[in-house]
């Protein structure tokens, strides 16, 4: 969804409409699960730097207007509790819905908006961009030597630290580092010595190893994008780059245990193969409705797969939704089971299917756990047996 250039609202504002922009589509690069208004510019993501903003003109009340992913941004904003203003969240599914007077939250407050990002590495580019201008901002600020390094660091004396630059809480630097100008460390980093790191932003977690250089780079979850040379790096050796983060949570035991019982007490086989939209091949025939149900089961109680999520739809399934639905829906995980089943939907060729997969996916993953779990327990097992009757 394209939207139109507005000028900045005046000062002293009671409410302040913003909108987000919608680029999931243009993420091919670095496929985020997240929106680009949630990425993270210097020391928190672009949206709360719109909070920021939204504080010192005095508003009381944020409406925020976004097509791409709402569920993410709402659940930020409920953790979002150190600004002390007022927020809403509206889902756009057309041009038409955007309120007349409201500020596309694309870029920094206070600075130009750049051209549009014309692709993924534009995307990449565009953030490295905002978050100079950030680095730029912070030094510039008489209290700005008091920020730009957070708590619980440690720093080697033979670290050589040029601004602007910003260090997170828990990183560690280790002896003869370069850092900076215009490099970001993200909390929890370990920079391991030796090394080398100017225009370039390393994520939170993140493993340096000795001796390595990054320049007009972004590591991210143990992922380095190249934007110099327009090159990502997914497979590093672990002694050069590595994740620190902990292991994603698993599919909680008593899901696993429901699909374990659901899987004793059916019976069938099936020798199909599915491939989501994704690419993600799955052991199910992703048209058989509850009698494909089955053979996902083992991957729920290996923990491999969620018990619930949305329903695992085809390439052409999913090209045949609309742009805006496509946007809602990308990014949110896949299950055994979903809210349309709820609601007598099993299969993405159910016309009505769509429109509950979209309502699922607009909301916090546990708004309507209570309400499937409730259809798993009046659930016939013989239901999920394979059966070329069953659809």
């Amino acid at each position: 969804m394209s939207f139109p250039m507005l000028e900045g609202p005046p000062v002293a504002m009671e409410a302040l409409d913003l909108i987000l922009p919608d680029w999931a589509e243009m993420d091919t690069v670095r496929r985020s699960p997240l929106p680009f208004a949630l990425w993270t510019i210097g020391d928190q993501c672009l949206l709360q730097h719109w909070l920021d903003h939204a504080v010192n003109m005095g508003v009381s009340l944020v409406r925020i207007h976004t097509a791409d992913r709402p569920a993410e941004v709402r659940q930020l904003l409920e953790q979002s509790t150190l600004w002390p203003i007022q927020t809403e969240t509206f889902s756009l599914s057309h041009q038409a819905d955007i309120p007349s007077g409201a500020l596309l939250a694309d870029h920094l407050p206070g600075h130009p908006s750049p051209p549009p990002p014309q692709d993924g590495w534009d995307l990449l580019d565009r953030a490295m961009q905002l978050e100079n201008q950030w680095l730029d901002q912070l030094h510039a600020d008489p209290v700005g030597d008091l920020l730009h390094t957070g708590s619980n660091c440690r720093i080697h004396p033979t670290a050589r630290l040029t601004p602007p630059y910003f260090i997170g809480d828990d990183v560690l630097i280790g002896p003869d580092c370069e850092i900076g100008p215009y490099a970001v460390l993200g909390k929890g980093s370990l920079i391991a010595g030796a090394n080398h790191i100017v225009r370039s932003h390393v994520g939170p977690n993140s493993y340096l190893g000795p001796v390595t250089a990054l320049e007009d780079c972004l590591l991210a979850s143990g992922i380095l994008f190249n934007l110099r040379n327009k090159a990502r790096l997914d497979r590093m050796e672990l002694h050069l780059i590595s994740d620190l983060s902990a292991a994603p949570p698993s599919t909680p035991l008593k899901d696993r245990l429901i699909a374990l019982n659901l899987y004793l007490r059916s019976s069938g086989k099936t020798n199909q193969e599915f491939i989501h939209f994704d690419g993600q091949r799955l052991p199910s025939n992703g048209s058989a409705g509850l009698a494909g149900r089955r053979a996902l089961l083992p991957l729920v109680w290996k923990g491999k797969l969620p018990l619930f999520g949305l329903l695992p739809r085809t390439q052409e399934q999913f090209g045949r939704l609309p742009s805006d639905w496509q946007n809602i829906i990308r990014h949110t995980p896949i299950g055994a089971f979903s809210y349309a089943d709820c609601v007598g939907c099993h299969s993405p060729d159910n016309p009505e299917e769509p429109l509950h997969a979209v309502y699922q996916a607009a909301l916090p993953p546990e708004a309507l756990r209570e309400a499937m779990t409730s259809f798993i327990k009046t659930l016939n097992p013989a239901d999920l047996s394979p059966s070329p009757t069953k659809c």
